[in-house]
């Protein structure tokens, strides 16, 4: 039988709960429910004194309004009843409000909503999320080994982690309290999973990973694959590199369905304290992802990628091996990396330039179908002259077709078919 756990494994253990990474639709214009109803009624003065139960100054949240306001619910504003709390991030969303029936509403201070009861807060989305997550049960499954799971004799189970039915639990491996090895995910051998840790189903962690505090894995990830690596043999064909290293992920990291984080091929790909990826995403081996770093799906890391803390890259991103994105930088979706990318700076377009040389090119770009009409007058002429005796040409010094010549030309019909 697996042993209980006698003491903490070689992670850092902390004690907050779990928190579900589930759908995120956003909740000013996302038809339907967005989350459960309350099992009871919340008056609107519980929820402030909630929020402003914090480190930060009370007066960051202000209540108008009825304090004795009953809520059962939370919601989106196309589906709210007239017993739930809404929320309003700006001005853009108090056209949706007008057919709104709930009772209450979470927005920024000076945001006129009507006649309710308003709890007004200096980042609405922030608090709107504490209060769903405070006062909304999440499912989470019981302590206990559910029968049909494999947990190895060598392996270490707290009592208080859940592991579900069909899930394998390797030799070697430990599982932290209150974490959850949900049904038919796979560690393979000498996993560390930590406290609170929610690993979904169908998620593989390969030997030697390490899984930190709280930390999140939606279904389909795979942690620990061998990364791609190979070298040509004597005749050329590729040989498989062998990949030795292994996976640490930091406490408090989130990571969407299907993402796949390689193996170093001899020391570690990390993915630091509090990063968020999305579905989809390839990190490479070697990588090394900062603290709260974001990396939006689709993209693609190439091995040995630095990422830096807070760092911001959106979706469909491709990145060349080796370089190095900076603190706090931005990468526009879709852009394509070549070169590295200095702290703080904002990069656009394939191959990627800093965005003020981009919104440049961009710009030209635009102009490129008048600029070629201009330089097909410009050639006629050349020809035409060429073709006179020198005594006919024109003078050399006339001047050249204006902007506003090829506009003439265009709207006269010219060549613009042959451009």
């Amino acid at each position: 039988m697996p042993t209980a756990a006698t003491g903490s494994p070689t992670i850092s253990w902390g004690a907050t709960p779990p928190r579900s990474r589930g759908p995120r639709p956003c909740p000013c214009c996302s038809p339907g429910k967005i989350v459960p109803r309350s099992p009871r009624p919340i008056r609107l003065a519980e929820l402030a004194d909630f929020l402003n139960d914090g480190s930060e100054q009370a007066s960051a949240r202000i209540l108008d309004g009825d304090p004795a306001t009953e809520i059962r619910g939370f919601a989106s504003l196309a589906g709210a009843k007239d017993d739930e709390l809404v929320f309003v991030r700006d001005a853009a969303h108090l056209a949706a409000l007008v057919d709104c029936v709930a009772c209450a509403v979470i927005t920024s201070p000076g945001l006129d909503v009507g006649a309710r009861a308003v709890l007004r807060s200096a980042r609405p989305a922030h608090d709107f999320s504490r209060l769903v997550e405070a006062f909304v049960p999440s499912r989470r499954p019981p302590a206990g080994i559910e029968a049909g799971a494999h947990v190895d004799p060598a392996a270490t189970v707290d009592p208080s982690a859940s592991i579900g039915a069909g899930a394998r639990v390797g030799p070697g491996c430990r599982v932290g309290s209150g974490a959850i090895v949900a049904s038919n995910a796979t560690l393979v051998a000498d996993v560390e999973v930590g406290r609170d840790a929610w690993i979904h189903s169908g998620v593989v962690l390969r030997e030697d990973t390490r899984i930190g505090d709280r930390v999140i894995l939606q279904p389909g990830v795979v942690v620990g694959g061998d990364g791609f690596g190979y070298v040509p043999d004597a005749e050329g064909r590729p040989v498989a590199m062998a990949q030795r290293g292994r996976v640490v992920i930091e406490d408090d990291v989130e990571i969407g369905a299907n993402t796949t984080v390689d193996r170093a091929t001899l020391d570690e790909t990390r993915i630091r304290r509090g990063a968020k990826i999305d579905n989809q995403v390839q990190i490479a081996h070697n990588c090394d992802i900062g603290e709260e770093a974001l990396i939006v799906a689709q993209t693609g890391l190439s091995g040995g990628t630095i990422v830096g803390r807070r760092a911001v890259v959106m979706a469909g991103v491709g990145t060349t091996g080796h370089l190095r994105i900076g603190e706090g930088a931005f990468i526009a979706a879709r852009s394509g990396l070549h070169h590295d990318v200095p702290d703080g700076a904002r990069m656009f377009g394939a191959p990627a330039t800093e965005e003020r040389s981009w919104h440049r090119t961009v710009a030209a770009l635009r102009r490129l179908p008048e600029l070629l009409k201009r330089v097909r007058r410009l050639e006629r002429r050349v020809e035409a002259e060429a073709s006179l005796p020198s005594s006919e040409r024109g003078d050399a010094s006339t001047p050249a077709p204006s902007a506003g010549d090829a506009g003439r030309d265009d709207a006269s019909g010219g060549d613009s078919g042959r451009d």
